[in-house]
């Protein structure tokens, strides 16, 4: 119901560009977001609000970081047609990462893409749960990929829709 409800966000968005993840990554991201049942979401990479639609769509509070500002108007317009309990922070996803202290049940990583890494640490010290990053298949994503795959901290495996997606657990460590 919700992918069908952005059917129409979609074309828009398709039409004129604009980089979403689209109805079968959706799809996905709304199946763990069902699963997981997060309260609190960290979104890095907005655009137009696309999948911060689907992030929130079950109730969570989304936290969501935007380096351009007609973007994050627009994600704004959406979250709000949507319903959609959002705050957007307009800036540098990079250096937005590094000031938070909040912890996240989920983090969805979609922005610069050769940036992944620059953000994976903090990431990692900001999540109680799930780290998922968009088009993990891309080159600029190569070194994110290699280091998620093999860090002591998380649990990863790729999801081989369109150009990928990496799902990282966070390993519970007991003290």
């Amino acid at each position: 119901m919700v992918i069908l409800k952005l059917k129409k966000l979609e074309k828009e968005s398709i039409r004129r560009g604009i980089p979403i993840i689209g109805s079968e990554r959706g799809e996905f991201l709304l199946k763990i977001i069902r699963e997981e049942k997060p309260k609190e979401i960290l979104e890095l990479g907005t655009a137009n609000g696309y999948s911060g639609c689907i992030l929130g769509s079950e109730g969570g509070k989304l936290l969501t970081v935007e380096l351009a500002e007609k973007s994050a108007g627009e994600a704004k317009e959406n979250f709000k047609k949507f319903k959609i309990n959002a705050e957007i922070i307009f800036g540098d996803a990079v250096e937005v990462v590094k000031k938070l202290n909040k912890k996240f049940d989920l983090i969805f990583i979609d922005f610069a893409k050769k940036n992944y890494i620059d953000v994976l640490e903090d990431c990692i010290r900001l999540t109680n749960k799930t780290i998922i990053a968009d088009n993990i298949n891309v080159d600029d994503c190569r070194d994110f990929k290699k280091t998620i795959l093999s860090h002591p901290l998380l649990e990863t495996e790729i999801i081989n829709i369109n150009d990928g997606i990496g799902y990282s657990r966070k390993k519970q460590i007991l003290k």
